[in-house]
């Protein structure tokens, strides 16, 4: 298990990124980007486990993260949050979450592509 897993979270919308950001940050360490471009400058600086991509986001967004990520070794888990009424097969990047069960779900499920046990990880947060 990596004790130190990192996250990049992207999204176009700043309330849902920021909402995700802070419920991730519990248990890992999570960068958040609004914009493309934003997430390659990021990209091109750290490395991530994980990578979280919002149902904001068009599936050509999706795909030029995809591509930015291709070289990276190691490659990042990449996961894409299904919108309402969207279908699996209509989003072809990474694995996909259908996210009905809110925010918990999302937690379990970036837990399970980390391979994380949630109930030995909990981190302390500072409040600022």
């Amino acid at each position: 298990m990596n004790t130190h897993s990192q996250i990049l979270v992207v999204s176009r919308d700043q309330m849902l990124l920021q909402t995700r950001r802070l419920i991730l940050g519990t248990y890992f360490d999570v960068e958040a980007a609004g914009r493309i471009s934003e997430a390659g400058s990021i990209l091109a600086k750290r490395d991530f486990d994980l990578i979280v991509l919002c149902d904001t986001l068009s599936d050509a967004e999706c795909q030029q993260i995809a591509q930015m990520v291709r070289e990276q070794r190691p490659q990042p888990t990449l996961l894409s949050i299904l919108g309402p009424g969207t279908r699996g097969h209509e989003r072809e990047v990474g694995r996909k979450l259908a996210l009905a069960g809110g925010p918990l779900q999302l937690l379990k499920e970036c837990a399970n592509a980390l391979g994380t046990d949630l109930r030995n990880k909990q981190r302390s947060v500072a409040v600022h």
